[in-house]
């Protein structure tokens, strides 16, 4: 049985968040981006990319320069690259478009983001636009699934 992996958008005040604070819930995104069980694949696109970097030049202090650098890497390394080659204009605020964007051509099924305000509504083509907490227990439920078929498997 192949286990689903979740194709995830993570909106850039998470990444921050995480960069800010290694015990916060966004940092645990982080966590589960990187667990060798695999739940979900982040997608990244050059002006996401160009975002988060942006951003974290401008907010992140030097004490947390190197916590920086190390989840950007993380973030590189465990990421599908989308060229989206469609436009979105729904967002309150337009900034936000390029995150629909990329969810919709990647096929994602979740965005992840602090500002669900600033999205049209709960879902957007098959992208359900979630709050971390909503997130982490999906993962959470996904990890308790797949223990449960392991055990299963075993006997």
């Amino acid at each position: 049985m192949m286990d689903k992996i979740l194709r995830v958008v993570i909106d850039t005040n998470h990444i921050i968040s995480a960069i800010l604070s290694s015990r916060g819930a966004s940092a645990k995104l982080i966590d589960w981006l990187v667990d060798e069980e695999d739940y979900f694949r982040l997608l990244l696109t050059e002006s996401i990319w160009d975002e988060y970097c942006t951003v974290a030049d401008w907010l992140i202090p030097d004490s947390r320069q190197v916590e920086m650098e190390r989840i950007l890497r993380t973030l590189q390394t465990h990421s599908e690259w989308i060229k989206p080659g469609l436009r979105i204009n729904v967002c309150r605020d337009r900034s936000d478009n390029h995150f629909l964007e990329c969810a919709v051509a990647g096929n994602a099924a979740y965005l992840v983001t602090k500002n669900i305000r600033h999205f049209p509504s709960k879902e957007y083509r098959n992208v359900k636009i979630v709050r971390i907490k909503k997130f982490l227990d999906e993962l959470e439920k996904m990890k308790m699934a797949r223990a449960k078929q392991k055990k299963i498997n075993y006997l």
